[in-house]
């Protein structure tokens, strides 16, 4: 992937120019135009939010990129340049990763099984599976620790859980004390997942589909890879990491395996800032702080804020991080994974809420200006998540990544053998 970095500036007006006219979605030029506020109040129109977006794509050469905006309990602006093959356009039906933008979704679904009473917040993971936790392979080596036996929902959607980030391919300890800190972790949700499919018997992907994406009409969603999306899809073209994420989504996985778009995620927005689809009281359980954060960056130990963390109020809500701007509360969460890279926050108290995914390098700097060209939000913690520096692929796109690789390998020794043995009973033959 070419890293981000700066241009000539005619190459990028020019680039631009290209760039504004692949979007199929693409308003007419005398028809009407979308507006919208800024949190501060001034008015943004349609024509020159694509022309900076479109400026954007090209400075920070970016494959591709979905962005939209609600305020006032609707989409008031969406977007979708780039290309998903070469000479053609990606458009309203192409699809992105969301990467960990799964989690806010996935946390929304445990609300409404909440609310349904297959879970409380509170009871211990254990008495929701049909056999003790330290009994499945995963968490054997729990089964000494009885810590495990107080953990909770709560504990797993607020990020309290004590369990890493990822620890794939051997049984996963504790690292922390549950429901006494702060520690971002795929591994929580992906127990809570365990927990979900165990105590519904349905998989994940089925119960999304069923209580989130057809309701809130996500007509573009998936945790698992559909073959509608094999030409819709949005991906560095000169990666070659399409087939290898394509092989990484045959199983679910809340912590960041949803294929979406802006539109439809903005759906999902939608939903947050009006606090429809759950009861009042699950709604405010899950907007809520849950655990203060005093960490100098995402994965930072706790006790390692410099002051910036507490100066904007940040904790975790449950599957979203939350900040208090001069708006008021917001929610926000990232989603990057290697060639891509995505945001979404919603300030609660001005209705206004913004995602973007885009294809791009995991250096890339855009997020912040484009946050604060379309609805003014200068507050976003983009330093806190290390937004602009470079980061790596993911533990979990690195092990999808390899056990990618390994499936294809094996395949390929089998035919070699095979054919070998093909050659052999051949050559027997003559």
């Amino acid at each position: 992937m070419i890293r981000a970095g700066a241009v000539p500036s005619v190459t990028v007006l020019v680039l631009a120019v290209l760039l504004s006219r692949t979007d199929a979605a693409a308003p007419d030029a005398n028809g009407p135009q979308a507006s919208w506020r800024t949190l501060d109040g001034e008015l943004r129109d349609e024509g020159a939010s694509r022309t900076r977006l479109a400026a954007l794509m090209a400075e920070h050469r970016l494959g591709a990129m979905s962005v939209a905006v609600v305020q006032d309990d609707g989409i008031a602006f969406s977007a979708v340049l780039g290309e998903v093959a070469r000479g053609r356009a990606a458009d309203g039906k192409t699809v992105f990763r969301a990467a960990s933008l799964s989690k806010p979704v996935f946390a929304y679904l445990v609300m409404k099984l909440v609310d349904e009473g297959f879970l409380d917040l509170d009871s211990p993971v254990d008495t929701f599976l049909p056999r003790p936790l330290a009994a499945y392979e995963h968490y054997r080596d729990l089964a000494a620790d009885a810590r495990h036996e107080a953990l909770t929902v709560r504990h797993l959607l607020s990020q309290q859980s004590g369990l890493p980030n990822w620890h794939r391919g051997r049984p996963v300890p504790f690292v922390a004390e549950p429901g006494k800190q702060f520690g971002y972790s795929g591994e929580g949700f992906a127990l809570l997942q365990l927990v979900v499919e165990e105590r519904t018997g349905r998989a994940v992907n089925d119960l999304a589909q069923a209580k989130v994406f057809g309701p809130l009409q996500m007509t573009h969603s998936s945790f698992l890879w559909e073959r509608r999306f094999d030409e819709d899809f949005a991906v560095d073209l000169d990666s070659g990491l399409g087939p290898l994420i394509r092989q990484a989504r045959q199983r679910a996985n809340v912590a960041g395996s949803l294929i979406t778009n802006a539109e439809d995620y903005a759906r999902f927005l939608q939903a947050i800032l009006a606090g429809s689809g759950l009861s009042p009281s699950a709604f405010a359980e899950m907007v809520e702080p849950h655990v203060r954060v005093s960490s100098r960056s995402l994965f930072s130990p706790p006790g390692t804020d410099p002051g910036t963390a507490r100066a904007m109020q940040l904790s975790w809500a449950m599957g979203w991080g939350r900040f208090v701007s001069k708006h008021g509360p917001a929610l926000f969460h990232l989603g990057r994974e290697e060639g891509c890279e995505g945001y979404a926050v919603a300030f609660l108290d001005a209705n206004t809420a913004l995602v973007v995914m885009a294809v791009s390098s995991l250096d890339s700097t855009f997020t912040a200006p484009l946050t604060a060209a379309l609805i003014g939000d200068t507050e976003s913690p983009l330093d806190w998540l290390e937004f602009g520096h470079t980061a790596g692929a993911s533990p979990l796109f690195r092990v999808l990544i390899v056990g990618a690789v390994a499936s294809v390998l094996a395949a390929l020794a089998v035919w070699l053998v095979l054919r070998v043995n093909r050659c052999s009973v051949r050559g027997a033959g003559r």
